[in-house]
């Protein structure tokens, strides 16, 4: 649904008040059926090896441009789309495997080529929760009287009604599993954590604090964006699979930078201790009840480390991590990037605490992925 204009404070407040209940039997969707990838980059990748961890076969992937290899994951055959049985058009799942696009249009044409049964993949995902480390496809379900409550202040203290745009988007797609769209508030996929605004509030001597660092890609882009001018560069990593891939970035590195950059192997929680923790899952590995394994939990507010500019990306965990650390937040004053769509505290919880907890701040949202994804909140001090 295109809504043309931004909205202002008053016409965001008409909208949510407007936001209709979620339709009957909208939420996960399990597989009952032969499923079938469509899309095979990265998400299809992570998708894989997550159906593989449960136990749940793949019968093929679709892909306008295979890989060389023609498989996905070294293992499930890729097949362009004038490849595909028309028989299995009627009967099989098919998983969407792409965030870079909008949804509903895909669908659309999915649909008309003849395909029957159609969901994001995180819907799908989302019906193992308790089972898997995915957090990117929840379900709002409806919004109580105090959700509503609760987000009304919210809306009304971002900085630009760019940001009013992108919380309503997030509203519409978790509650109902619409995508809204405004005319200036474009969904941008390359400038995740350095939006205009903290790119022009980042200067020379930078102490950058990395949370949820996964392979290095964050820290890698604030090197590029501000020519490795930093003082130094921590990078916070649970996972030791994804921490032995940090190091060996860093170990790369010209020796003069190496010798800024640091990594420590632990989680960022409300309070000191050892949690459940699902490991070896690349980028969604996370704090989870009941995995396997466990690590170490920090909170930042007994941490000594200096930092001007933040980004968490925790896998849900953000609102624990900010809760333990708003003393550190508020001593050090650092521009923030703080993931929002792990969870349902993305609604209102994340931006309420931020809001609430940080003096003489700007607050912006972005979207920088579709499907419910890519959902960064930004804090930058006003001075």
């Amino acid at each position: 649904m295109n809504l043309t204009a931004l909205p202002t404070p008053s016409a965001a407040l008409g909208l949510l008040e407007r936001l209709p209940a979620p339709p009957p039997g909208l939420g996960p969707c399990p597989v009952d059926r032969p499923l079938v990838l469509y899309g095979a980059g990265k998400l299809g990748e992570l998708a894989a090896d997550m159906f593989a961890a449960l136990g749940i076969d793949i019968a093929y992937a679709v892909d306008r441009a295979p890989p060389p290899s023609g498989l996905l994951g070294g293992r499930i055959p890729v097949l362009t789309p004038d490849q595909v049985p028309s028989r299995h058009k009627s009967s099989v799942l098919l998983a969407v495997c792409v965030v870079t696009a909008p949804y509903r249009p895909l669908h659309d044409v999915l649909a008309a080529s003849g395909w029957r049964r159609i969901r994001p993949v995180y819907d799908v995902l989302e019906a193992y929760a308790d089972r898997l480390p995915m957090g990117n496809g929840w379900f709002a379900g409806p919004l109580s009287a105090m959700d509503r409550a609760c987000i009304v202040p919210v809306l009304a203290q971002w900085e630009d009604d760019t940001s009013r745009a992108a919380h309503l988007q997030i509203l519409a797609w978790r509650c109902l599993r619409q995508e809204w769209t405004f005319d200036g508030a474009p969904v941008q996929l390359d400038d995740r954590y350095f939006i205009p605004p903290m790119l022009a509030a980042l200067g020379p001597q930078e102490h950058c604090l990395d949370a949820g660092a996964w392979d290095g890609t964050a820290s890698q882009q604030f090197l590029r964006r501000t020519g490795g001018a930093c003082q130094t560069l921590t990078a916070i990593e649970p996972d030791p699979d994804n921490a032995r891939r940090l190091r060996g970035w860093v170990a790369g590195l010209p020796a003069e930078l190496a010798a800024r950059v640091r990594v420590l192997e632990y989680a960022l929680g409300a309070e000191d201790g050892a949690c459940a923790f699902a490991q070896g899952h690349g980028m969604a590995s996370r704090l989870m009840a009941g995995a396997a394994g466990t690590t170490c939990v920090r909170a930042l507010d007994g941490l000594d480390l200096p930092c001007t500019f933040a980004k968490l990306h925790l896998e849900g965990g953000e609102l624990a991590a900010l809760a333990g650390g708003l003393d550190f937040l508020r001593r050090n004053r650092p521009k923030l990037a703080v993931t929002v769509y792990h969870s349902r505290d993305g609604l209102w919880r994340i931006p309420a605490l931020l809001m609430e907890g940080l003096g003489n701040y700007r607050f912006y949202l972005r979207l920088h992925g579709w499907c419910g994804t890519g959902a960064v909140a930004y804090a930058i001090p006003r001075e």
